[in-house]
């Protein structure tokens, strides 16, 4: 069964194509990370995960607040 299509923006369809694409990569680059430490036997400095982790966080805040408008106004 096909999933209903998502009514956005016409501005933000290429947007939202796009942070798609570098999450997909990033899903594959950090997946890379993974396997390189398992196969090297060394784990990546937690410094480094926790940059990642806030950079993300910022991406989730920023969706948030596209999605909750209504406390802009």
């Amino acid at each position: 069964m096909k999933e209903p299509m998502i009514s956005i923006a016409a501005k933000q369809t290429p947007v939202i194509n796009r942070l798609h694409d570098c999450m997909t990569q990033a899903l594959s680059y950090a997946a890379a990370i993974r396997d390189n430490a398992q196969d090297d036997g060394r784990p990546i400095p937690m410094d480094l995960v926790t940059s990642f982790q806030d950079d993300y966080n910022k991406i989730i805040t920023s969706l948030h607040e596209a999605h909750h408008l209504t406390s802009w106004f």
